[in-house]
């Protein structure tokens, strides 16, 4: 969960069911879904119609029909759910994924459910009156560091990078030169770090040792607001030209 530049949202219009082609084989739709406008991913093979749901945060029925009806559409079958951290508005439609394709695999990591509250806890404790209804731990498959997940016909790998959450990972396409970064790395700024468990200090270690040696071109997709770039982020980001 994150918001951009202290406790204001970026609404993103411009880049809303926009459809970017980045390489023959994968192509990814963004949608921006909730009351703290979290951007959802769906990465997809073109040739297999593989697809990969990434950071659910459809909470309306409105916005779950909006999903189904983009992959129902574009004749996609969901073979991976992703997961870059256990905060609420990440996973509010985690729960409808699973129950709407079944066979579906899903990683996450481990550290988040050990350390953070539920995310319908989570709700609570901000005062939100809504329902969310949480996946246990035992419906994941764990990943961390450098693992490698396939889609189509590209392995998607795993990057480790705690600070906004403390299980925090992300998912590089290499081949297709595109990093689903979740809350970590933002157009101009950086994820907050003061919720459950997390670490100024150690998101920008983990920016600075995990993103910053990928090409400058890679395309950067955040977990709210518009798409940047690794370079861009270099050379104007003022997060990471501290110290």
């Amino acid at each position: 969960m994150a918001l951009i530049c202290g406790d204001t949202f970026r609404s993103v219009p411009y880049y809303l069911n926009t459809i970017t082609d980045y390489h023959p084989m994968l192509k990814i739709q963004q949608f921006t879904f909730g009351p703290v406008q979290e951007n959802t991913y769906i990465l997809y093979d073109e040739q297999s119609r593989e697809a990969a749901i990434v950071d659910p945060g459809c909470m309306r029925h409105s916005e779950e029909e909006k999903l189904s009806a983009f992959i129902a559409e574009h004749d996609l079958t969901p073979k991976l759910l992703l997961c870059t951290h256990q905060h609420f508005d990440h996973v509010w439609g985690a729960a409808f994924v699973l129950r709407t394709w079944p066979e579906i695999a899903a990683y996450a990591n481990a550290i988040d459910f050990e350390l953070l509250p539920l995310p319908s806890d989570q709700l609570k404790s901000y005062a939100i009156p809504l329902p969310l209804e949480d996946v246990p731990a035992e419906r994941y498959t764990m990943v961390g560091q450098d693992d490698l997940i396939r889609l189509g016909n590209e392995d998607l790998r795993v990057l480790f990078v705690p600070g906004h959450a403390p299980g925090h990972i992300a998912f590089y396409a290499p081949e297709t030169g595109v990093l689903l970064s979740g809350d970590t790395l933002l157009l101009g700024t950086i994820g907050r770090t003061d919720f459950w468990h997390g670490s100024y200090d150690q998101l920008l270690e983990s920016i600075r040792t995990q993103y910053l040696p990928l090409p400058d071109e890679t395309i950067v997709f955040s977990g709210h607001g518009p798409e940047t770039t690794i370079g861009y982020e270099r050379r104007t980001n003022s997060f990471l030209r501290e110290g």
